[in-house]
Parts: C-alpha cells; structure tokens; sequence
C-alpha cells in the first residue's frame, strides 16, 4: 500500500486524483494540503509544517509557489514527489533539479500516457520532416487555465527546438513585418469552454501537411497517470525523473 499527500487536494486535480485513487487497491490517499478550504474527507492541512511523516509519496497540482514549500517538506522528510504543476520560473526549475539530488522527484508537465507516447514519434521522425516541412503547435484548453502557452505545449516547442536547432519559439502572432524564417516554431493557445486539453503540431509541407493530435476528454487520464508515477517511483533512488523513465 502506497500512502499518498495530494498537494493541491482542493483543485481539480486534487480531487480527480482522489476520486481515481478510490478504484485502486493499492493507493492510499493518507492527506491533503491546499491554500484553500473545502470538504474532503481526508485531513487538510493548510501549513506544510503540520504536514505529519506517515506517509510515502507527495502528488503536486498546486502552484510553482506551493510546489516549492511541499518539495522542501519532502526534501526535509526524504520522501519522493510526483510534480504535475508547470509554469516554474528558471530560478525554481534550477531549484527543482538541485533537489533532485537529495529525493527522488518525479516531473510531468502533462501525465496523460498518450501525450507522451506522440512525444516519443515527435522526436523519431525523420530528420527530413524537420527539413522540410514548418512546424506550428497549437493549444487548446478551459477557460480557467491560468498559464500559456500550456507546459506541455512548451515541451513539444522545446524538443522539436532540439531536433531544428532552435531555442527561441513565436508565441503567437500580431503585425506586418512576420514573414516566416526558416525554421521558426509558432506557438498559438485557445482558451474557453471546459476543454480539458487538445495539443496539435502541425507539419506544413509544400502541398501537403500532416498533422500529429492528442485530445485529453477527462482529468481523469492525468490523476491516472500521476498514481502510476507515484507508485513507480516509490522505491526510487534520488534523482529526477520523467514519464520517459517510466514509459521505456
């Protein structure tokens, strides 16, 4: 039995994680912490020191502020953490992978096993495609989503970077002199609705065009996934980690 704090338990993940941990025998969602108050019907705290030490993974889906305050805590109890929060700034991501020398820290901008199996064929095309083709990469996601372009919207820009040999992207567009370089990558976000999250980068050829789309219909994939890191990475020695780790 793997005993699991949900950090943001009072979030829409926090509480699809709950609701998905239910069906698991072998998961134990043990307590919660959250900035916010609300009904669950483990104990919340809302000061990471109250946190107790009976317990065996941290899931975060909070906030890159609480992110940092619940990974000290765990650093403090070595203990792993499974971290499904994005938009960190370079400061804390370079805070995330010192730490990741002391626990095991799981890392994840989106869980869903799918979105990281086209990330796999994103980085196995041929080069060829790279060559010839340009690449754009649009987002869709609910009205209430706080960042954009989406973390993993991000992770997609930043590996096919690698594969073109760019590291500055095009968030968007908006006047006259915007004539496409040669290996630009466009970054483009929809919000509204309850879109839980659609990614679609787009390969645009002459005459032809393919498009590679993952569509998330619930949360339900991400609590899913989140579990199943948090139980792979159980016995874990310290290090950082990611769903490719898990995956392969």
């Amino acid at each position: 039995m793997v005993r699991i704090i949900v950090s943001g338990i009072h979030g829409r993940m926090g509480k699809e994680i709950i609701s998905v941990a239910q069906a698991l025998k072998d998961i134990k969602i043990v307590a919660g912490y959250d900035k916010t108050r609300g009904d669950i019907f483990v104990p919340v705290v809302y000061d990471v020191e109250k946190l107790q030490n009976k317990f065996d993974v941290i899931i975060d889906f909070s906030s890159p502020e609480a992110t940092m305050k619940v990974l000290n805590f765990a650093v403090k109890n070595s203990k792993p953490i499974v971290i499904g929060t994005t938009a960190f700034s370079d400061r804390q991501n370079k805070e995330i992978m010192r730490l990741s020398k002391k626990i095991p820290i799981f890392r994840a901008s989106n869980m869903s096993m799918g979105i990281n199996i086209v990330m796999e064929v994103l980085k196995n095309l041929p080069d060829i495609v790279y060559k010839n083709f340009d690449v754009e990469i649009v987002e869709a996601h609910h009205s209430r989503k706080k960042d954009s372009p989406s973390g993993t919207a991000k992770a997609i820009a930043q590996l096919i970077g690698e594969k073109v040999g760019k590291r500055k992207f095009l968030y968007g567009r908006k006047g006259r002199e915007l004539k496409r370089k040669k290996g630009d990558i466009g970054l483009h976000s929809l919000r509204g609705g309850t879109v839980v999250g659609t990614h679609t980068t787009y390969f645009l050829g002459n005459d032809e065009s393919i498009e590679i789309t993952h569509r998330a219909s619930s949360r339900n994939i991400f609590a899913y996934g989140a579990l199943i890191a948090a139980k792979w990475i159980f016995r874990k020695k310290p290090g950082f980690y990611s769903m490719k780790d898990l995956l392969l």
